[in-house]
Order: C-alpha cells, then sequence, then structure tokens
C-alpha cells in the first residue's frame, strides 16, 4: 500500500500526464471534425477546445492538491498530537487539551484545567489511553468525582483513543452528563487548529519507516498463531501427495510441518522467558 509520504516516479507521472493531453486533444478535433469534416478548421477549433480543457483541468488539480496537502497537514499533526499527550504528564496533558478546546470553541480559560463556556464553568480531563484501547467507566466516573471536588459545573472528558459503550452509558447516567470526546475528534482539533510543517511531516514520516529486519520476518514467521495454520496446511498438502503423488507437494507438505515445529518450539522458549 502506498503511503500518502510517497511521490509517484517522475517518469511514470510525466508519461501519464502526457498520454492524458494527447488524449483530451485527439477527441476534441475528432468531435469538430464529426461536425464540420474539415481538417484544418477542426484542427483550429479543438485546439482552442483543448487549451480550455486544459485550463480547467490546470485550476481543479491546484485545487485538488491544495485541498490533499491541508488534508495531509492535519492527519499528520493530529497523529503527533496524540503521541505527544500520551508522554505528557497528567497536568500537562489537562492543560494542553483544555487549550485546544479553548481556541476550538472561542472560551475564556479559567485555570490550567478548567474553562468558562456557554456562561458555566467546565473542567476539562483528558485520558491518556493507547492506541487500540477506549475510555472506561471508571474514567468517567473520576472524571464526575474531579468536577464534584473542583466545583465546576459540567466536565468535559477527553479520551487520545477511544470511547467504550459503558464509559458512554454512565457520562449519560451522571447529573449533568460528562461531555466524552474521544481520540479522533481531538486529533481533528489539534490538526485544524495547528496544520504541521514540512519539517514535522518529514520526521513523522522517518519514524513511521520500518527498517528492514531478519528478527521482524521471524517473529511474524513463527507467531504462535501461525501453528495450526502451518499444521492445517501440512495436512492438507499430505492428502494431496496421497492422492497424486506429487513430488513438490510432498516437499511442500514437509516444510510446513518444519515451520510447525520451529514455531512451536519459539513458542515455548518465549513462554519460558
Amino acid at each position: 500500500m502506498i503511503s500518502p509520504f510517497d511521490s509517484k516516479n517522475k517518469v511514470a507521472t510525466l508519461l501519464d500526464r502526457v498520454a492524458l493531453r494527447v488524449l483530451i486533444l485527439t477527441l476534441c478535433v475528432t468531435y469538430f471534425f464529426i461536425l464540420w469534416r474539415s481538417g484544418i478548421a477542426s484542427l483550429l477549433a479543438g485546439g482552442a477546445l483543448f487549451l480550455l480543457v486544459l485550463l480547467t483541468l490546470m485550476l481543479l488539480e491546484r485545487r485538488t492538491l491544495s485541498t490533499r496537502d491541508r488534508l495531509l497537514r492535519e492527519r499528520v499533526s493530529g497523529m503527533i498530537a496524540m503521541q505527544e499527550l500520551l508522554m505528557m504528564p497528567s497536568a500537562r496533558a489537562n492543560e494542553t487539551v483544555c487549550s485546544l478546546l479553548c481556541q476550538m470553541l472561542d472560551a475564556q480559560p479559567v485555570s490550567a484545567n478548567t474553562m468558562q463556556y456557554g456562561g458555566e464553568t467546565w473542567l476539562v480531563r483528558c485520558a491518556q489511553c493507547p492506541e487500540g484501547s477506549s475510555v472506561s467507566e471508571g474514567d468517567v466516573l473520576a472524571a464526575h468525582r474531579a468536577r464534584v471536588e473542583s466545583g465546576a459545573d459540567k466536565c468535559a472528558l477527553v479520551s487520545t483513543a477511544g470511547l467504550s459503550p459503558a464509559a458512554t452509558r454512565a457520562s449519560e447516567w451522571m447529573d449533568p452528563p460528562v461531555r466524552l470526546i474521544s481520540g479522533r475528534q481531538l486529533a481533528l482539533i489539534a490538526g485544524r487548529l495547528h496544520p504541521a510543517t514540512d519539517e514535522e511531516i518529514a520526521r513523522h514520516a522517518k519514524r513511521q519507516r520500518i527498517p528492514f529486519s531478519w528478527q521482524r520476518i521471524r517473529t511474524l514467521a513463527l507467531s504462535p498463531a501461525k501453528l495450526p495454520r502451518y499444521l492445517l496446511c501440512a495436512f492438507l498438502l499430505m492428502l494431496m501427495y496421497l492422492l497424486w503423488g506429487s513430488a513438490v507437494t510432498l516437499a511442500a507438505c514437509l516444510l510446513s510441518f518444519v515451520l510447525a515445529m520451529l514455531c512451536d518450539r519459539e513458542n515455548r522458549r518465549s513462554f519460558r522467558l
């Protein structure tokens, strides 16, 4: 899969652009030739129509590239913000999230983690959940207790990941309800307020690029989940060998069985460690 940070080959891009323009010019000239049956007139009119279409395509391309560039910067900025929030101390994360909400909602900050919005005082808390996890019911209860202790009117619990159904139900039962904001919404807010620069995009792409490693390939090939698959493949290949007697099938069967043995050995070693 091509990542948004990879660029297309320059020669291929040039050939695509030239071929597209030649096709458009041919269609324009052909259209007027069918109408008038005149070569010179069709060539002139087709060339004029081609220039008009080309200008329209250039304007659309610039607009599309501008939109894609803005969306890419917002997406990368949101991902960087989520990673930084996970590594921050709790108090600083609450302050950062409160500042983002104040900028987005045009609210007035009262303290490090409280703001004045809609005539009410809001307590802002950040649940620093790793990617793949979600806010729990306990996080909602902790946010509600913190609001009561601080004397704020309402509370907003912002997560760096998802929201569990139990947390959503618990937030609705509270009086007043706890406003939940998911990590996806927070990433959109951070991206729109502070789009990533070229240096940040390049730095993020460099961190995301995984170098080639034999150890990583071995870990993937000999993971515990692969053991039943190897055994199943060995069993099916053995049946095929008994039916057709192919030496290639037998070799593949033995290879699958060896991989299953290595996978089991690696699993037992990891378990002992």
